[in-house]
Formats: C-alpha cells, structure tokens, sequence
C-alpha cells in the first residue's frame, strides 16, 4: 500500500519538490549548518573572440552563493577594484624514486601600459552598468570623508601597480587613484601568502556598510595565459610512480577567482567568511586562443644537463627518479589579447551586474 500524504504534508511535500527543481540558473544550495563559504562549481571551457556574445551561454556561466541578499540594495561604495594579470606561472609534480618534472612559462607582448588600459576602460564601463541597473556608486574620496570605517579598510588596502610571487607571479591592477585587498577566502591569494586574516577586513567593512548605509563592493577578474597540471599524490596520500605536468598555452579569464562580491546585512556570514558577503562568481573558464603567437622552448642546455645528471645519479644511487625541467615563453600578439581580454571581462561583468539586478 503506497503511503498517503494529508492535504497540509503534500502541499509541503510540494513546495520543497518546487524549490529544489532549481530556475536553470547557477545558485548554491542552503546546507542545514553553514560552516563555511560555497564555492563556485567549475565548468566547461567557453571559447571567446572579441564580437562573441556570453550572454548566449545562459544564467549557469555565473554562479551566487546565495538569494535574496540583494534585496532593497540602491547604492554602494567600491573599495577594491582589481584585474589580475598572471605573467609567470609554473607546477612540479614529484614522483616515486624521486622522480620530478617541473615545468614553467613566461608571457611575453603586453606591456603594464595594456594591463592598466584594460583596468580602466573596464572600470568605466563597470560603473556606467552598475547606474544603468539603479545602482548608485558613492565616489570613493566622498564615501572616506563620511565613512571612519572606510578609511580604515583603504589604510589597510594595497595601491597598484602591484607584483607579487615569483615562479608564480601575477600583476595586479586598478584605476588611477584606488585600491584593492583579498578577503579571506581568495583562493589565488593564498598562495601568495597575502591574505587579509577575517577581522582584518570584515570589521572596517561592517563599520563602512553602516556608516554609508551602503553595500560594500569589491570587483576581481584574473586573466591567465597557460594551463599547468601537475600530477598529485596518490591513494593514501602515496607518491605516483611518474611525475608528470601537463600544460599548454592558453589565454583565458579564470573561473571561481572571477568575481563580484558585495556586503550587504541580508547577506550570511560563515565561521569562513564573517564578512555579509554575497558573491556572483564565474564557473567557467573564458578560453581565447586568438591572441597566441607562439609557445617556444627556452630550456637551456645546461637546464637539461642538469636533468640528466640528476637522473644518472639517482639510477646509480638505487633511488631511480627521472629529472625533467622545462621552461616556456608564450608570445601573444598585444593588440589582439588586449581586444579579447577587454571585451571577455566587460561582458563578463555585464552578466555579473545583471545577475545582482535581477536580485534588487
């Protein structure tokens, strides 16, 4: 006998089979317990040239943490703006015996001349979208003289041009006269060991969204040009019997990194991230192919010299282990890459705006 709902448990019954059926769009699930920040899942690849239009790939190419946090939002104040522009990136995999690959790429053909120039055509065409969703932007210099909070944060916020790393290094930028700071869950910064901790800048941030009566927004695209994997370990933590780094060259605007965040007091904080902060995020990456002249080897002799008698030493001592480095540099026609670099970020911030207008 199959089993009979009364009228009050189907209605419910139903109303959470409706809820969970989902609009088509990319949004997170509400756990029972919120430990911690949602992240963006990640995609499929979009290949994009500058004329392309990303709105045809529909609402699942951005991704929100969360509902209803925008609600009643009319103005906010932006004190971290930052393009991200990765120009060395490399990975080593070690293997069983000792065995290692290690693999690195240098870009070459934009200048920081190009990189500020995407900065601030996107800035502007950022705040135009934003006042042309009903959303008023408090100049920053007005926002510090009514906001103490305000300019505790930017005190604490890093100027640009601003390089960090080395095997992997990106350059960070934003327009003439502003700033930008990580949170605490950017997953790029952490790597560089340059995290803000959580009280560093969640409590100026609270202080500013209320002294403004304001959301609090912060802006992050990260544009990479080559694609490294390197081989983990493997069950039980156990080192793979081979290294191996895959990699090529490809230019493209990285997903979960990729993203507009904005506090707002209907947002949810977590144990992760105290800050009320709702986040609109990239799933996939924006592939462009066309900017890319070249991809040349710049192993040096003496690099792979070194490499093979790295290995011989290993065979003789009994512990095996094959040395491999290799060294790249990826050359990009500038004109095209900084046409297809604007254009993807433009509109990937256009999706990200009308997203959070769809939520006001």
């Amino acid at each position: 006998m199959g089993l009979k709902l009364s009228g009050g448990l189907a209605a419910t019954f139903l109303a959470l089979l409706l809820a969970s059926a989902g609009t088509g769009q990319a949004h997170a699930a509400k756990p029972l317990i919120n430990l911690g920040p949602k992240t963006a899942p990640v995609s499929a690849p979009v290949a994009f040239v500058a004329g392309d239009d990303l709105s045809t790939q529909g609402g699942s190419l951005i991704w929100q943490n969360e509902r209803e946090a925008a609600r009643g939002l009319r103005q906010v104040v932006i004190p971290s703006f930052q393009v991200e522009f990765v120009t060395n990136s490399g990975a080593t995999s070690t293997g069983a015996g000792l065995s290692q690959s290690q693999v690195s790429y240098t870009l070459n053909g934009p200048t920081a001349e190009d990189m500020q120039a995407i900065t601030d055509a996107y800035y502007a065409k950022f705040v135009a979208d934003l006042e042309a969703a009903g959303i008023k932007v408090i100049p920053l210099a007005e926002a510090q003289a009514r906001s103490p909070g305000l300019v505790r944060l930017m005190n604490m916020a890093k100027p640009t041009p601003y390089v960090r790393g080395r095997a992997n290094r990106s350059a960070f930028y934003s327009p003439p006269g502003m700033k930008f700071y990580f949170t605490p869950n950017d997953g790029r910064a952490k790597a560089f060991g340059d995290t803000m901790t959580t009280t560093g800048s969640q409590v100026p941030e609270e202080m500013a969204m209320r002294e403004l009566d304001a959301g609090v927004m912060g802006v992050r695209m990260v544009v990479d040009f080559a694609e490294i994997q390197a081989r983990g370990r493997g069950v039980l933590g156990m080192r793979t019997m081979n290294a191996k780094v895959t990699s090529k060259a490809n230019v493209a605007l990285l997903p979960t990194d990729t993203q507009l965040w904005v506090l707002t007091p209907k947002a949810k904080s977590t144990t992760m991230d105290l800050g009320h902060r709702l986040r609109y995020a990239l799933t996939g990456p924006v592939v462009m192919p066309d900017s890319v002249v070249s991809a040349s080897d710049t192993t040096t002799g003496a690099s792979k010299m070194g490499d093979a008698l790295g290995s011989a030493i290993g065979v003789l001592a009994g512990a095996g282990g094959m040395q491999k480095t290799r060294t790249y540099e990826v050359t990009v026609d500038p004109v095209i890459w900084r046409r297809d670099v604007s254009a993807a970020i433009e509109q990937v911030g256009a999706l990200m705006i009308a997203r959070l207008k769809q939520d006001l």
